[in-house]
Formats: structure tokens, C-alpha cells, sequence
């Protein structure tokens, strides 16, 4: 079936609306013609005046998971001019030429209600010209839950908007130096909260990967190595995958978790290996004289990246699953590096040093070979990966001093740091969507 294309101009921006075969309307963001929804998110009505710091974090959830979805246009909250005191939730109760008059187009009042320990939440959005609520959604539970319900609602408006969902209930995991003589695998939210550490043995551990179920690889030092190892979320604990001679490092599983690719030096020198997912029946992809690393598969499983030095420096190239067909992806600089593919299947990330010894993340359409930067002049920027979604890239930057952890939009645009402790953050990958 052919999808119907239609344009909306409103306010002066152009809002590129995809018909589903449902009939209804969404906001394709990948369309060159896409721009963003302009929307104002009021202050969250502490209703009966008792939450008013659980209606302060609540506004903060909302703001960030609508500002950070790439969906839309979060207007800044100084430029409102609607009484917030005489407005209510309904829309009989507001004023809308106000929020017409600051640029919104799509206008979010949320009350929160506290009994006790218990709250409710109550979430509606309008569209600002017509007055038309276009969602109502409520939500109860108790106080340390307030965030999750804005998640739901947050979720709920990209939902509506976009026809998918959003990555607001997705993790990141990443190595933590917090001690000079080791580091730990870390897991965060995807905006930075609820960050704790899973692999704490002393020892240097590195280069997390998600498992397609409830798992991390990793390698580790702890008894030599580096070794592979996967670490059981539900389990909460460790076993060996792969401890050949030499490394186990650069671990990557296939899109239906039944094999995992990583570098073994097991022959004098780093190839590309596939392994089943619990360590069994190796095989060897590559067999070129230079160093071979970092897999990355696609979504089909068809193809593998990997970073090369057959050419006499770093280079992107790719490969079908099983080993044939290499092919080089990047020509331009001399050290590109730490692949990740797209869930869509058209960009592979990497990070290159450019001629001031300076790191920067890009991303190339492999069917064109076109070549997109998306950071610059901040610092080191390295080890990017993609949301599930492709919209969205975690990344490390040390344009703070230490090194961060950092998001932004698949085209470089709104970024902005989510780590918040202490320590140095690397090689994050953002994970899958959570299981249903």
C-alpha cells in the first residue's frame, strides 16, 4: 500500500505528517522536510498542594524525555504567559490564545494528586489552535514511582505523534574508571538516573555489549586475559564465554542472540570470529595480515563492520556474515574506528582522529558512501552506538575535562550530557527495547 504524504504548515513550520494504513497521521522525523513540533510543556499542577517537589521532578522528567525524543520543538518555559494559577487541566480552563501567542502548537497540562503515600497523575494533551484534546491518560501509584508514570505519558504523546515508541524505558551500559587500578560495568536509565554498577571485582573490566536477552559481555582481566565473560541481569552474576590465548575483547551479538562476534588473537594475530551465544563452535571470519576488530553486525544479520589496518591505518570496512565479500567503507582520514550500525540498516556510526589528533564521531550511508560529522571542536567525542530506535546516538566526550557521557539526535543536533556521577565513562552501547 502506498502511504500518503501530507504537509501541514502552521505557524511557519512545516510538520511532514505519514498516513498509516490505520488512516492515521504521524511525524516521520527521518524525512529531509521534517521539522520540529513545536509544543509547551506547563509546570505540573501540584492539585491539592501537597507534591509540590514531586511536581517540580515530574515538570524536569517531561521536559527532558520530549526535549531529547527529536519529535518535537520544547518551548522554553520563561517565554509562557498564561496564569498557570488560573488555568486548570480542562480545556475549558485555558486560555489558549496565550500559548498560540509564545509558538506552542501542541500544549501538556499535568496535575499530580497526593493521598498519603499514594499519588495520581493525571496527563493531557492539546491542540493549541482548535482546543481539541487529543490525549488523556491518568496513572496512579506511589511516590518513588512518579517518574515511570512520566515516562508513560511522555511515551504516550510520542506514541501519538510518531505511531512508535519511545526510548524512555531504555538503558545504556558503559565502563566506569572510579579507581586507577580498575574499572566496573555500569548500567544507567537513558537520561543518566537509577546508575549502578553490576561487575564490581577490582579488576579492569571493558568494552560492555548488550546480549539479545538478559545479558552483558564484557572482558575482563580478572584472571589474566582479557577473557569474554556474560553477566546474567536476573542472575546477577558472571561465567566465561570465550578465554582463548591471547584477547577476547570487542564482543558484538547477532540481531537474534544466537551467535556473538568478537576479536580473538588466538592465532598471533586479531580476527573477526563468530561464536555461539554461549561460547561454543568458533569460526573465523577473517584471515587478512593486519589487525582486524570491533564487529558490528546489521539488523538483517547479513553483513558485519569491522575496523581493519589492511590498508596501513584504521579503516571502516564490511563483510557478509560469513566472512566473505569484504569490502572497505572509509577512505578518508587514517584512524576510523569503532563501528555501530543502525537498526534501520542505512548508517554505520564510527569515530575518526582528525589532523589535530582531535576524536569526532560520523556517520556513512554504506549503499553511497556519503559521510555525515556530527560532532566538532568539543573535545574528544568517541564510541558512539544507536537507540533502538536510530534516532538517537549515546557517545563519550571529554569537552568537560573528564570523560561523559553525552546523547544526541542521529544528525548530531541536541546534544547534551546524561552522566551525572563522578569517575570517567567509556564505551557506552545503548540497549535493546525492554521486554514486554
Amino acid at each position: 500500500m502506498v502511504k500518503k504524504i501530507l504537509l501541514v504548515v502552521g505557524l511557519g513550520v512545516g510538520l511532514l505528517l505519514v498516513s498509516s494504513a490505520s488512516g492515521r497521521e504521524y511525524i516521520k522525523i527521518s524525512d529531509p522536510n521534517f521539522r520540529p513540533y513545536p509544543i509547551a510543556i506547563a509546570d505540573i499542577k501540584d492539585v491539592n498542594g501537597t507534591a509540590a517537589d514531586l511536581a517540580r521532578q515530574g515538570t524536569e522528567t517531561l521536559r527532558f524525555d520530549l526535549g531529547i525524543a527529536g519529535v518535537f520543538k520544547v518551548l522554553d518555559p520563561r517565554s509562557f504567559i498564561a496564569d498557570s494559577k488560573q488555568e486548570g487541566l480542562s480545556g475549558a480552563s485555558i486560555n489558549f490564545s496565550d500559548w498560540i501567542n509564545v509558538g506552542a502548537e501542541g500544549l501538556i497540562k499535568v496535575g499530580i494528586y497526593r493521598s498519603g503515600k499514594q499519588i495520581a497523575m493525571e496527563g493531557h494533551l492539546f491542540d493549541v489552535a482548535s482546543g481539541k484534546e487529543l490525549l488523556h491518560k491518568k496513572y496512579k501509584g506511589n511516590a518513588a514511582g512518579l517518574r515511570k508514570m512520566a515516562h508513560r505519558f511522555a511515551d504516550a504523546v510520542v506514541r501519538h505523534f510518531t505511531g512508535s515508541p519511545s526510548v524512555f524505558f531504555t538503558k545504556i551500559v558503559f565502563a566506569k574508571r572510579t579507581r586507577r587500578e580498575s574499572k566496573e560495568i555500569c548500567i544507567m536509565d537513558f537520561d543518566g538516573r537509577n546508575e549502578r554498577c553490576v561487575v564490581k571485582n577490582g579488576a579492569i573490566n571493558l568494552l560492555p555489549a548488550w546480549s539479545a536477552g538478559d545479558g552483558v559481555y564484557y572482558s575482563s582481566y580478572l584472571h589474566g586475559g582479557p577473557h569474554l565473560y556474560l553477566y546474567d541481569l536476573k542472575k546477577k552474576k558472571s561465567r566465561v564465554i570465550s578465554k582463548s590465548p591471547g584477547l577476547n575483547i570487542g564482543a558484538s551479538a547477532s540481531p537474534d542472540g544466537k551467535a556473538v562476534a568478537l576479536t580473538l588473537s588466538r592465532d598471533d594475530n586479531s580476527e573477526i570470529y563468530v561464536l555461539n551465544a554461549d561460547g561454543s563452535r568458533p569460526r573465523r571470519l577473517t584471515r587478512a595480515w593486519a589487525i582486524d576488530s570491533s564487529p558490528s553486525w546489521s539488523p538483517d544479520a547479513r553483513r558485519i563492520s569491522f575496523v581493519s589496518e589492511r590498508s596501513g591505518n584504521p579503516q571502516v570496512y564490511m563483510m557478509k556474515s560469513d566472512g566473505s565479500g569484504a569490502k572497505r567503507l572509509t577512505f578518508q582520514g587514517n584512524y576510523n574506528q569503532t563501528p555501530d550500525w543502525s537498526p534501520r540498516g542505512d548508517f554505520i556510526l564510527f569515530n575518526a582522529r582528525d589532523e589535530r589528533l582531535v576524536y569526532d564521531i560520523f556517520k556513512i550511508n554504506w549503499t553511497t558512501g556519503e559521510i555525515v560529522r556530527l560532532t566538532q571542536d568539543q573535545g574528544n567525542n568517541e564510541h558512539p552506538t544507536f537507540a533502538p530506535n536510530g534516532e538517537l546516538v549515546v557517545f563519550t566526550s571529554t569537552r568537560t575535562g573528564e570523560s561523559k557521557l553525552y546523547i544526541m539526535s542521529a544528525d548530531g543536533t541536541n546534544q547534551r550530557q546524561i552522566s551525572r556521577g563522578k569517575g570517567e565513562y567509556t564505551t557506552p552501547e545503548w540497549g535493546p527495547w525492554p521486554a514486554k
